[in-house]
């Protein structure tokens, strides 16, 4: 039974990378207190020679850390722990509108500005609108009540031809879509969403408090109402580590 036991271990060593076991390794020393927070670890180096691994694949484990929200490299200082524990990721279901929705509901948004802006070829392209028509560009950031660092920041543009748009929009908190849906009684009734891989950049990195070129997800949403006419786009911008996207599919 011990043999085994022993077999499926090496079994699974073999499968999981390498640079994976030593960031599980280095997780469970720092969930136990060897490396405590405010503490640094090794330097790469010392983590090469400790592991028997090249710098590549030391590097790739830190960042494993550093994506989990346990380490912060800072130049000339090291590489320092700052939580004992991973920081939970939000999971979003995408099975149906309702799921949508239900995720802006779970978290708050905070405006960051709100701005008119007139349809240039390509805005009006992408709005499917037409040229010189007036939309409310809207940024914001999005969190989970109790956690500080924002699950995303967003981009939406929403049509000017609703009355009293920017009033409304003074202390929302709030979905969108539920405002929309509620005042001026706009029933959603498709969601198209494309979604793409991508780097955070330097102002996106500095508002959502994450790594300037870190791995994010860019989710574009265009809601439409019963009469297929675009009511708001929205672009929104994911860190990597802080949200899931789950999806499930069953054969009719």
């Amino acid at each position: 039974m011990a043999s085994s036991r022993n077999g499926a271990s090496r079994r699974q060593a073999a499968v999981t990378p390498r640079y994976q076991r030593v960031a599980d390794d280095l997780t469970k020393r720092i969930g136990s207190g060897k490396y405590p927070v405010g503490a640094n670890l090794p330097t790469e180096m010392e983590l090469c020679d400790q592991y028997g691994i090249s710098r590549h694949t030391v590097r790739e484990a830190l960042r494993q850390l550093r994506d989990a929200g346990l380490i912060a490299r800072r130049r000339r200082v090291g590489t320092e722990v700052v939580a004992r524990i991973p920081k939970p990721s939000y999971r979003q279901p995408t099975n149906s509108i309702g799921d949508l929705l239900q995720y802006a509901e779970e978290t708050q948004l905070s405006i960051i500005e709100a701005k008119r802006v007139v349809c240039d070829a390509a805005l009006a392209e992408m709005l499917e609108s037409r040229e010189g028509a007036e939309w409310l560009r809207v940024n914001s950031l999005r969190a989970v009540p109790g956690d500080a660092r924002p699950v995303c920041m967003t981009t939406a543009y929403l049509d000017l031809r609703l009355p009293n748009l920017e009033e409304n929009l003074e202390h929302l908190t709030g979905p969108i879509s539920a405002m929309l849906e509620k005042v001026y009684g706009i029933r959603i009734a498709r969601i198209e969403q494309s979604i793409q891989a991508v780097r955070l950049g330097k102002r996106q990195a500095k508002l959502l408090r994450a790594s300037d070129g870190g791995p994010a997800l860019r989710a574009i949403r265009r809601y439409y109402d019963e009469r297929g006419r675009l009511i708001e786009l929205s672009n929104a911008i994911h860190p990597g580590d802080r949200f899931t996207y789950t999806t499930s599919l069953v054969r009719s």
